[in-house]
């Protein structure tokens, strides 16, 4: 059994501020929000990634982003807001129990955005991409 802060959070071992609960998720309050009215979405169920997920558990998590967004947005007053999940420590994950943020946005607020983009600079390099990531779909089980 999982013993991540979330997983705790998610057996009712520690509080959490909570906004949505389901069978099988869990949306609460982050208590270092990037904004006010920042909030978590996780499942109950222990799994580190997103794509750790089985299908029909990322389906119901998915199923409830959109009405959290807007309860964020109406609550917050945030005429935008960015929907975030982090894969692994290289892309900042920091709890390994998959997770959510919807972060309220506001024109002034700290949060830069966008993140520096580059070019593949070789359509041959971007086809070869594409061809490796149908693949891996189409043989994914």
């Amino acid at each position: 059994m999982s013993d991540t802060l979330f997983a705790r959070i998610a057996r009712g071992d520690l509080p959490c501020a909570r906004v949505l609960e389901t069978e099988h998720a869990l949306a609460f309050l982050d208590i270092n929000p990037v904004n006010v009215g920042h909030v978590l979405l996780i499942p109950k169920q222990a799994h580190r990634t997103v794509a750790d997920l089985p299908d029909d558990l990322a389906a119901h998590l998915g199923s409830l982003l959109p009405r959290l967004c807007r309860a964020v947005q109406k609550v917050t007053g945030a005429p935008a807001f960015n929907v975030i999940a982090n894969g692994g420590s290289a892309a900042g994950q920091t709890v390994f129990h998959v997770h959510w943020h919807i972060i309220p946005r506001h024109e002034d607020d700290a949060v830069r955005w966008p993140w520096p983009h580059s070019s593949y600079g070789d359509e041959t390099l971007m086809k070869a991409m594409q061809d490796r990531l149908v693949e891996a779909l189409t043989n994914a089980g």
